[in-house]
């Protein structure tokens, strides 16, 4: 699976609007925010509502920040299976053992699924909706669990970024437990 001409970017910075629904179609959790990704190790999510929280994804950690406890907790991204989608953004290609990509091809648009190999059925589908060369959405179904969609607006590509952005929403005092 080489992602290199089905995702080709460097940098890519938009707003989201994140959906999680049971397997009902009920709503259970929207939340905005932005996202910001310089490939091929670095990823800010943030969160602005319901309440704010920030993720970092770091040369393969996890740092999750909450500023109403001043508090980071530090994880290893390996530890997450459900964070794969993260992975693919990034552009890392150690999930060739578990996925295999299909791309669909039409006027308007491009769908990029990778489906789970047959020995890892509980993994995650992932369907990317590309328009024009920019990521505009992302389904993540989960198995027996939630499907999440994630839809973006704003999108700027290959933009330049400096790795020092990526730390600016992480105070200095910030508590950090690993």
């Amino acid at each position: 699976m080489d992602d290199s001409e089905a995702l080709n970017f460097n940098t890519m910075r938009a707003s989201f609007v994140q959906t999680i629904q049971n397997n009902d179609d009920v709503v259970g959790s929207i939340s905005k925010g932005f996202l910001v990704i310089k490939r091929p190790e670095l990823m800010l999510w943030h969160i602005n509502e319901p309440s704010e929280r920030v993720l970092i994804f770091d040369h393969g950690s996890i740092l999750i920040f909450d500023p109403d406890l001043n508090q980071v907790i530090k994880t290893d991204i390996n530890q997450h299976q459900e964070s794969n989608w993260i992975k693919i953004l990034l552009g890392h290609n150690e999930l060739n053992d578990f996925y295999k990509q299909y791309i669909e091809n039409s006027s308007s648009h491009r769908l990029i699924r990778y489906e789970p190999l047959p020995n890892n059925s509980l993994m995650n589908t992932i369907l990317f909706t590309m328009k024009e060369d920019l990521i505009h959405s992302i389904k993540i179904k989960q198995p027996d669990r939630e499907t999440i969609h994630i839809d973006f607006d704003q999108i700027d590509m290959n933009i330049e970024i400096k790795n020092s952005f990526f730390y600016q929403s992480i105070p200095n005092d910030a508590e950090v437990i690993e």
